[in-house]
């Protein structure tokens, strides 16, 4: 039984299955089944069962019944699992049913903390131009903890109960820390103003069957969508999924023999540069090369300058013909050659930028020196008849100490003048300008680029 034949045997023949399917009953428990098979007709064969814990799980609080297996931490997984062995007769399958808590519930203190958050923020926000936007995304914020509550009391299988739960703390997070954020209610603005950009997200799915079944439907959702970004779910529940780090859709439906489905769910269109965000560098652009003007990098920049709108207007232009296509993986293909793009016209941006410190004062900096040196030659034409009407005589030495601290204090003046436009051209960055407000600083806002060209679809 134990020597390295045999070993060989129990590896290539036992089967040892780790079931997610069950029920939660009323003391709020999940059985887990780990199934050991033997499919030998004659040979008795030893099965070794190595099964990881969902990393949710706390050894030492959360295992009612651990099913006579040991609890041990795996160093290389980083987390917790069951091991033990057990020897199986030809044909013999057993059945380890581990009890454990069920610690995939969003709990009523947890939903109300972020509630009493979101009271905070809108509050603070009354009296500004922001509260009736702010209002507005404080109601979907409520209503989204409310369905939180209402999906996890649906019965389910312990496999998706556990997705499930995966995504409402991510939605929950996303909510209490961006529900009112200035980005989300710029973003909300803009949408009231033009609509939502809308896509559509393709499953298909079919019975392979001669025979009418129920069939689980699943499938992946890109990486950059998030769950309220799902706008039409089509009776889908949006779950997590942990090892793709991404979000994914699934729902059982009843197939005919052989029957095809074709589900479209309708996602906002992330896929694409902001029209605010498009202006915004036109704008920046035209001050920049408006800034070089009768400089010696004038014909550069204006160089410079047409390279970058012509980059923004063939961002604007392949945008404005998917207009008519709500297909996703046409968006995201385009939405990456337009994110690269952007980045160059960016970087473009950044190096007029780094420029200017090397421009020498501008015509008005000198109009001021000008005015500074003709008042120094007024000033050295009246000396004589203002001293001489001060009852000094013009040819006495101290009258020379006072033209020299004169000269002396007017170039400290110039000094200070030039030090000063110097620090203003080093921190100025051409930032944004809001209407009714001041320029800011610019800060880059790099566009989201997809890392996945095709969105991964299956039934």
């Amino acid at each position: 039984m134990n020597s390295p034949r045999v070993v060989s045997l129990i590896v290539g023949w036992v089967f040892c299955t780790f079931s997610f399917f069950g029920s939660i009953n009323a003391d709020f428990e999940v059985k887990f089944k780990i199934l050991a098979v033997n499919p030998s007709v004659d040979q008795s064969l030893k099965a070794v069962i190595d099964q990881p814990l969902p990393a949710e799980i706390d050894p030492a609080q959360d295992i009612v019944d651990k099913a006579g297996l040991e609890i041990v931490y795996d160093a290389e997984a980083k987390g917790y699992k069951l091991t033990g062995g057990v020897e199986l007769k030809p044909r013999e399958t057993k059945t380890f049913e581990v009890r454990i808590r069920d610690v995939w519930q969003i709990s009523v203190d947890q939903a109300e903390e972020v509630r009493k958050e979101l009271d905070a923020q809108i509050t603070a926000l009354k009296g500004t131009k922001y509260y009736e936007t702010a209002k507005l995304l404080y109601d979907k914020a409520q209503e989204g903890i409310d369905r939180i509550l209402e999906e996890q009391s649906k019965p389910m299988g312990i496999s998706q109960h556990i997705e499930l739960y995966r995504s409402h703390v991510l939605q929950l997070q996303d909510i209490k820390s961006n529900a009112i954020s200035l980005s989300v209610m710029r973003k909300t603005e803009e949408e009231q103003k033009k609509g939502i950009p809308e896509a559509r997200f393709v499953i298909d799915a079919e019975n392979p069957s001669s025979e009418s079944r129920s069939m689980r439907v699943r499938s992946v959702l890109p990486k950059e969508l998030k769950a309220e970004d799902v706008l039409d779910r089509q009776g889908f529940s949006v779950l997590y999924d942990q090892l793709r780090k991404a979000y994914v859709l699934e729902k059982d439906d009843q197939f005919s023999a052989r029957e095809k489905k074709t589900y479209v769910i309708t996602v906002r269109d992330i896929w694409r540069v902001s029209d605010e965000e498009i202006g915004y560098h036109r704008e920046q652009t035209e001050q920049l090369v408006a800034f070089f003007e009768g400089t010696v990098f004038e014909k550069y920049a204006a160089g410079q300058g047409a390279v970058i709108l012509d980059i923004l207007d063939g961002i604007t232009q392949l945008q404005a013909e998917l207009n008519s296509s709500l297909a996703l993986e046409d968006r995201m293909r385009a939405f990456v050659l337009n994110a690269q793009q952007m980045n160059i016209a960016k970087e473009k941006i950044r190096n007029l930028q780094h420029l200017m410190v090397e421009v020498s004062p501008k015509k008005n900096d000198h109009e001021l020196l000008e005015k500074i040196k003709h008042f120094v030659k007024k000033l050295a034409e009246v000396k004589d008849v203002v001293l001489m009407a001060m009852g000094v005589r013009p040819d006495t030495p101290i009258v020379w100490w006072i033209i020299f601290g004169i000269i002396i204090f007017l170039g400290i003046v110039s000094v200070v003048f030039y030090m000063i436009w110097i620090k203003r051209l080093r921190e100025e960055k051409w930032g944004p300008k809001e209407k009714g407000k001041g320029a800011s600083p610019a800060v880059s806002q790099e566009p989201p680029v997809s890392d996945e060209s095709k969105t991964e679809q299956g039934s």
